[in-house]
């Protein structure tokens, strides 16, 4: 994402035993526009991740492709359309790995993550960067002191601009977009 890199914000994604709890396809670019789509979200494993227990499922390659709205019949739902979503099984590739494995994703690819049905916990500890001169076009859903500090590089007071279009989201109520996509925004 370039030679100057600054923090956005982070947090902790939990999914305990037996949790039915699933994160449905979305790109996170749409929760967090910016000037620009260099972004990326570092996936640090607390836990092991492993098939049963609701790993990231990842779309190879969706970062290059279209926004896929997350709005529907005017609700913002977090999700993609549930026909779009049917399309991707079998394009899927799930994310696994012992813990202390990191997994780096465009903030455009497609992902989503299905229910743990181990007796383990999955854990992820979940940190999104910006390029330094990608600068938010609208309210960080995690607000926090450390957004915009540059953790390499240095500040250029310069920002880039790329064309594309999209809807803004809703801003969730709660710390957690599990809400979202659940209905109860």
């Amino acid at each position: 994402i370039g030679p100057n890199i600054k923090f956005h914000h982070c947090k902790t994604n939990s999914k305990l035993p037996g949790t039915k709890t699933e994160v449905k396809f979305h790109q996170d670019f749409l929760y967090a526009p910016h000037s620009n789509d260099s972004l990326i979200t570092c996936l640090i494993f607390v836990d092991d991740v492993t098939l049963d227990n609701g790993p990231l499922e990842v779309v190879p390659g969706s970062h290059k492709g279209p926004f896929y709205p997350l709005w529907h019949d005017s609700v913002f739902t977090g999700a993609i359309d549930e026909e779009v979503a049917a399309s991707l099984k079998g394009k899927t590739v799930p994310c696994v790995g012992p813990a202390g494995s990191a997994c780096l994703m465009h903030t455009r690819l497609l992902h989503g993550s299905g229910v743990n049905n181990s007796p383990d916990p999955r854990t992820l500890f979940i940190v999104i960067y910006t390029a330094e001169d990608s600068i938010r076009l609208s309210p960080n859903p995690l607000p926090n002191e450390f957004e915009g500090e540059i953790i390499r590089g240095e500040k250029t007071n310069r920002v880039r601009c790329t064309s594309y279009e999209m809807e803004i989201p809703a801003m969730p109520t709660g710390a957690s977009f599990f809400s979202q996509q659940a209905g109860k925004a």
